[in-house]
């Protein structure tokens, strides 16, 4: 059996439910852009700024076998475009790559800064964090590599933090902005240094989040809801009722 009275009941408690905010929605988060830019080079030889395609590189270095820029050891970063993601998420920030070529003794650089920059649609934010990269380039030695080496050098990058955060506030909502680090994953364990085998190039993943920590709404009681409720129905019903009285 239908009863007119339930259906508008059920309209009443879906109109104070909207009213008062009791079905939580979805919060969305709206990257426009992750860039990472590269400067204070400590040491090092020829040392080159450059953007190839997309990723920003630095380069150092004399290139034992000749060559140009792209023949230097060196690193590079590669922003993400637009990405959409919920509060909590893990997401991608960017990709970091090592090339590590043979150079001449004495060129290589043995640290650089790095900024990264992200930029949000929603909330609209901009966010910056900076890392230190220590750079070993060890001798090519035979017998005397101070690391795995497939082939006589492997050189070492180390991040100096895996985990870095940033809070901020956009209309009256604080949110953490927390930096994971780089892992081969999603959630992997962070990595704080790359083992590069001579001639090759290594590279691995920058992840983030963002969290919420503004103080949740207050959700009514459910009595008060179900008077707010019969409240509308009332008011209803009695508007009802007037216009038949008119109507006589």
């Amino acid at each position: 059996m239908n009863l007119p009275g339930f259906s508008i009941f059920k309209l009443s408690i879906a109109s104070a439910a909207l009213v008062f905010g009791i079905v939580p929605q979805a919060q969305a988060i709206s990257l426009n852009q992750s860039s990472g830019t590269w400067s204070q080079t400590v040491g090092g030889s020829e040392i080159v700024y450059q953007t190839v395609a997309s990723e920003n590189q630095v380069r150092w270095g004399v290139p034992a076998y000749g060559g140009g820029t792209n023949q230097k050891s060196g690193l590079g970063f590669t922003g993400v475009g637009p990405s959409t993601f919920g509060l909590g998420e893990i997401f991608q920030v960017g990709q970091l790559r090592h090339f590590n070529n043979g150079i001449f003794g004495g060129t290589a650089a043995s640290a650089v800064n790095f900024s990264l920059n992200l930029n949000f649609d929603n909330p609209v934010a901009t966010q910056s964090f900076n890392l230190n990269l220590q750079i070993d380039e060890t001798p090519n030695e035979l017998g005397s590599c101070a690391y795995f080496s497939i082939t006589p050098c492997a050189d070492k990058i180390s991040i100096s933090e895996t985990s870095l955060s940033n809070q901020f506030a956009i209309a009256g909502i604080d949110y953490t902005l927390h930096l994971l680090g780089f892992s081969l994953t999603p959630g992997g364990a962070p990595i704080n240094q790359f083992i590069s085998q001579e001639g090759g190039t290594n590279q691995a993943l920058l992840f983030a989040k963002v969290t919420a920590v503004a103080e949740p709404e207050p959700v009514p009681e459910p009595a008060t809801v179900a008077g707010t409720a019969l409240w509308l129905l009332g008011a209803r019903w009695a508007v009802g009722n007037k216009r038949k009285k008119e109507k006589g």
